[in-house]
This record gives C-alpha cells, structure tokens and sequence, in this order.
C-alpha cells in the first residue's frame, strides 16, 4: 500500500513537472520551482546563515592590464552579506563589498580611490540590500519570500550564448529607477545561473581641478572625494552604459542543498566620453556551509 502511495505521488510530480515544461510557467511558478532545485522546504527554512570560502582570479580586459590569482570569501546572515576577493598586489589589494542590515560599505583599492566594480556596488547598494547580489548563497535571496517582497516579475524564453533559458525581468520596490534587473534560469533544472545589472545614465560633469589621473592604477581619481570618478561613475559628459553580469554553474550538493560552486562576475562601462573598462573575475568554490555557529559582525563592514 505504501509502495502504491509512493508510486502515485511520483507519477504526479512528474506529471507537473511535464506540464510546466511544456507551457511557460508563471513568474510565481518558476520562483516555486527554482526553490525545489535548491532543496526542500524544510532544509531551506533552516538555512540562518550560508558561506563560501574558495579562489579566484580576475583579467582586466580594458582599462586596466593584467592577471591576478588571490583568495575569495563569501558569508550570509539574515539580511547581512560579505563579498571579499583578496590579491597579492600592492595597487589592486581586495574587492570587499559589505552590508550590515543598514549601510552598503566597500573597500577602496588605496585612500580616495575605489574600484570601478566597487564604485558600481557602493551607487547601486540595493542590489546588495534586496539580497539579489550573490544569487543562491545569499540569505536574504529574494526568491525565498516572492510574497513578501512583493516585487515585479515578467517572464520570458530567450537564448544566451545559445542557450535557452528563462529570463525573468525583476524589479524590486525599491529598484533603482535606471537600473534593469534580469534573472536567467536553467529551463530543465529551473536553477538560478545568471544575473544581469544594465545601468543607462547620462552624466553632465565636467572634469575639473579636483580630479586627477593615478599613475599607479591607471584610473581617473577625486582629491579629497572618496571614489574612483573617471574610471568610475562620474566625470562623463554624455551617455554611458553599465553592465555588471553574474553567473553560476557547476552545481553539487553540499548536504542536503544543491549550490553553485563555479561563479564569475563581468563588469563593463562603455562611455561616450569616458575611456572604457572591461573585467572579470572567476571564483572557484572550495569548501561551502551553513549556520556558521559564531560569525564576528565587523566582517560585514568593509571599510574598517
């Protein structure tokens, strides 16, 4: 009688699992199913904290030169997130971005200076904030509570390097105004492996005495302002375009839940009267977790 019980429930999963497939799910569908590709219920309410600690490398590509290896870490508690990329290097030290449940704060790569990735998260720091940046290990993955964050999805199929995926258009309460916001996800799998962050402004700065070119990185700096300004997002005259992508792949279980463990970021300005950037960092997952049992909370600060 139990073996028959089983048999049915099977035969109704897969039943399910045939149709959505077969005819495009809802934004709501998706998100319910994108959740069973993690893991259960049960397991995924339990989840209080989620880290990683792993390498990675990045290859600038255009406006910076150069290859670099280094240490990568990620941890996740409640709403609190911490991305840290440490580097060897004397002129390009860590990306860190950080938030405590209040304030997004990033490392600069030397006083008065940020990355141009950083710069990006520190203006945009509701990426980090609604718990989208970092995907799946994020613990306050929006995805978990569709309900509860209430926020606008729009569904389609479309091909990404000729792949066919799910492009879900989401957009939070409080989104950015000019930021659009795509999440990808495998159509067989309905697991999450890419985020797209597109950025369109049109900037009326001009380049004045308080700006000045550093030798040493090769970027445009503020005396005195605290961001990267020419290489960054400020000092343009004209349009310019911010595309900052994420994607997941290798996917293994760890316990009972199914993470990536392959992740890379490509960050990309194209400005009209800016010098371009083009980078892209690769993590590689080593070793991931739950419930770390004590978490020191100055990790999710990042400029101590």
């Amino acid at each position: 009688m139990k073996n028959s019980f089983l048999s049915i429930v099977i035969c109704i999963l897969a039943i399910q699992v045939s149709w959505l497939r077969a005819n495009d799910p809802s934004p709501e569908q998706l998100a319910a199913e994108h959740l069973k590709s993690i893991a259960s219920a049960e397991v995924l309410s339990q989840i209080k904290s989620i880290s990683f600690v792993g390498t990675t490398e990045i290859n600038f590509i255009l406006g910076m030169s150069g290859n670099l290896s280094g240490t990568a870490a990620f941890l996740s508690q409640g709403p609190q997130t911490a991305m840290i990329m440490k580097f060897q290097d004397i002129n390009y030290p860590e990306e860190y971005y950080a938030y405590d449940g209040r304030t997004v704060t990033v490392a600069s790569i030397k006083p008065g200076f940020k990355a141009p990735l950083a710069e990006f998260i520190y203006r945009y720091d509701k990426i980090m904030k609604n718990g989208i940046l970092g995907g799946v290990y994020s613990n306050a993955w929006p995805l978990l509570n569709v309900k509860g964050n209430r926020a606008t999805m729009n569904l389609r199929k479309t091909k990404v390097d000729g792949k066919e995926l799910f492009e879900m258009e989401y957009r939070p309460r409080d989104n950015h105004g000019d930021m659009k916001i795509r999440l990808f996800f495998d159509p067989e799998t309905y697991r999450h492996v890419r985020t797209e962050y597109k950025v369109q402004t049109k900037e009326d700065v001009t380049v004045g005495p308080g700006l000045e070119f550093d030798d040493e990185i090769g970027m445009m700096g503020g005396r005195g302002q605290g961001s990267m300004a020419g290489m960054a997002i400020g000092a343009v005259r004209g349009e310019s375009y911010y595309t900052l992508t994420e994607k997941f792949g290798d996917f293994k279980k760890v316990g009972e839940v199914t993470l990536p463990h392959s992740y890379e970021l490509d960050y990309m300005i194209d400005g009209s009267n800016q010098s371009g950037f083009i980078a892209n960092w690769k993590i590689n997952v080593l070793e991931a977790g739950f419930n770390v049992p004590s978490i020191d909370q100055n990790l999710f600060k990042a400029n101590r």
